[in-house]
């Protein structure tokens, strides 16, 4: 922010000696002409590299004509230079904000009215930007349409899922204790949206305005894919192609792409690559299946948790235990856990409502 504050400085100063040559144009030499454009190109918030025999003739054309009109120039260029990055801090600003608590998924619209919604409802936006769930307009309030782009979530607590599909035909599977964040309409020039939890998304290609996905900690860049992308709090975050290419950028000097069957994750704020995985393992939740493959059971423990909104303890002996198979998460949490007991040599007992321990 402070780099993007310093630059809109200079490009303001150099509008601004560009006004006062306006006042003075009849002495102007080609020198300074080249001079001036060459200082206001650099702090352009776009590309624009002109002939320069062309960039005299605008310029002569300019400075032939009044300084009120310089001025408004000036101020419409400004503003494209405000906007520009500001979406995103919208994106991280609303990333940081409190979570509304509930028991059921949630529809928020931008100004702050929510619909409840049944497990694994269908959400859709068509290219207009009207909602409807489960083929049915949501019950809600009209409000003001405004000329700021404003931002929908969707919210889904831990022991459902839900799906969505935004405006410009992107499909997204969204797991337990998962958030998106997005746009009703797109903007002209990319398609952003915001991920808290875990998503699988299947993005519609338009090789003209590149889709991002920003997470607290890593951006995931691409033009038409499909791909799975972790971003719990509580665990590393991870990205694993199906099809496609995707860039990752875990900051501005940092890029990893990732082809194929790769994944890319991020601990302790390194990102690292794998070269081959089972794209299944990691997508298979959105067909409430769950592969293992020598796991944890500690982490399986944590996942079904989360997945059947249950509470998991356990305690050093189910550390050291590994798990490999397959659970059918459409069973019942009792099932799974027998399941997860028998096969890990452990014993469990029920501690409560929705309440177990494994020893």
């Amino acid at each position: 922010m402070v780099k993007n504050n310093i630059r809109k400085t200079q490009f303001e100063s150099e509008m601004k000696d560009f006004i006062s040559l306006i006042k003075k144009h009849e002495q102007i030499s080609d020198k300074e002409i080249e001079d001036s454009w060459d200082n206001i190109r650099q702090n352009l918030p776009f590309s624009f590299s002109p002939k320069k025999r062309r960039v005299k003739a605008i310029f002569r054309y300019l400075l032939a004509g009044c300084s009120v009109a310089a001025s408004i120039a000036i101020i419409c260029i400004t503003s494209i230079n405000k906007n520009t990055g500001c979406k995103e801090s919208q994106f991280l600003t609303e990333l940081a904000a409190p979570v509304p608590v509930g028991n059921q998924v949630q529809l928020v619209f931008s100004d702050n009215r929510q619909i409840e919604l049944e497990n694994n409802s269908n959400i859709n936006y068509d290219e207009s930007g009207c909602v409807t769930v489960n083929n049915e307009s949501p019950q809600a309030p009209e409000s003001a349409e405004t000329e700021e782009q404003k931002f929908n979530q969707v919210i889904v607590p831990k022991g459902k899922r839900t799906h969505l599909v935004l405006s410009d035909g992107t499909k997204i599977y969204v797991n337990s204790a998962s958030r998106i964040i997005y746009p009703t309409v797109f903007a002209t020039d990319k398609r952003m949206i915001a991920v808290e939890g875990e998503a699988y998304l299947e993005v519609a290609h338009n090789a003209k305005k590149p889709f991002i996905v920003k997470t607290k900690g890593i951006d995931v860049r691409v033009l038409g894919t499909s791909f799975n992308i972790n971003a719990y709090e509580q665990d590393n975050i991870s990205v694993v192609l199906v099809e496609g290419q995707v860039e990752i950028n875990p900051d501005k000097k940092t890029k990893m792409l990732l082809e194929p069957s790769q994944m890319a994750c991020l601990e302790n704020g390194i990102l690292r690559k794998k070269e081959q995985v089972n794209t299944l393992k990691y997508t298979c939740w959105k067909d409430n299946i769950m592969l293992l493959e020598k796991e944890k059971v500690t982490e399986v423990l944590d996942k079904v948790a989360r997945y059947y909104d249950v509470s998991i303890q356990y305690d050093k002996d189910a550390a050291s235990r590994r798990l490999s198979g397959k659970l059918n998460l459409c069973d019942s949490i009792e099932s799974v856990l027998d399941i997860i007991k028998v096969s890990a040599s452990l014993q469990m007992e029920k501690t409560g409502d929705n309440k177990y321990r494994f020893y």
